[in-house]
């Protein structure tokens, strides 16, 4: 893939973090910020595997995805805990199974967000 294609997932993964910050600044749905907070994380590192070359599966499980990351760049171990945490929230969101997920979750794991999106621009920018 080409520089125009990492340029694009990172483009994409801005809009899904400036969404969720918005979102988070007017009180909204905890579900649609964590939502954005996914898919922002997801974006990066399918921009890094891109970077680098390397082949990845369309898949929206964070860990499969990080596991090819951490191959890459082994700092990348360090926020294994906080992409898990962001991961766990897959299968809750956007559909009715019954979780309720409160705005103090979505603060939370946003908080969580911002410590992956560091380190992630950290190697990207590289």
């Amino acid at each position: 893939m080409s520089e125009a294609d990492f340029k694009q997932w990172m483009d994409l993964s801005g809009h899904d973090a400036d969404t969720a910050a918005l979102l988070i600044k007017e009180n909204g749905h905890a579900d649609i910020i964590i939502y954005h907070i996914h898919q922002a994380v997801e974006k990066m590192i399918k921009a890094l595997l891109v970077k680098n070359g390397k082949a990845f599966d369309k898949t929206h499980f964070l860990d499969k995805l990080l596991a090819q990351a951490i191959k890459i760049d082994p700092k990348l171990s360090n926020i294994e805990d906080d992409v898990l945490a962001i991961n766990l929230y897959l299968p809750k969101l956007r559909y009715p199974y019954g979780d309720v997920i409160k705005f103090e979750e979505a603060i939370v794991i946003y908080n969580k967000f911002l410590a992956v999106q560091k380190l992630l621009r950290g190697i990207l920018h590289d």
